[in-house]
């Protein structure tokens, strides 16, 4: 009975170590797939690529602490998202051309129109 328990215990405990490096990994993951994304659409060169992919990082790390964050009131924290999002766009400015720039905002656009049809299709389906 004590063995089985035990080893309960070591497996509770060994699953615990594993999450977390699993959830920094895909975190990690993630901002590498966007950057190489975006690499491949706005045909960044080495440079950029590194600082792009810090911008996404530093996005990424605050906007996940943002939503995590249960006591900002929801309007605020739609405002404050809003703010983050903006300091991403100057932020990039800095970085890309102009052409560059016009590409990528033309993207996010399209994926906004995106996002915005299939919460309509969902509200049409209930």
């Amino acid at each position: 009975m004590k063995r089985i328990a035990m080893q309960r215990i070591v497996l509770i405990t060994l699953f615990t170590l594993t999450i977390e490096p699993t959830f920094s990994q895909d975190k990690r993951d993630y901002i590498r797939i966007m950057t190489d994304s975006m690499k491949a659409r706005l045909l960044l060169n080495g440079a950029q690529y590194g600082k792009v992919y810090d911008i996404n990082k530093t996005f990424s790390d605050k906007m996940a602490a943002l939503r995590k964050d249960n006591v900002i009131p929801r309007a605020e924290k739609s405002k404050q998202l809003k703010q983050l999002s903006q300091t991403r766009d100057s932020s990039l400015k800095r970085v890309l051309t102009n052409e560059q720039f016009d590409r990528y905002e033309a993207h996010r656009s399209e994926r906004r129109q995106q996002a915005k049809e299939r919460y309509e299709r969902k509200q049409e389906e209930q």
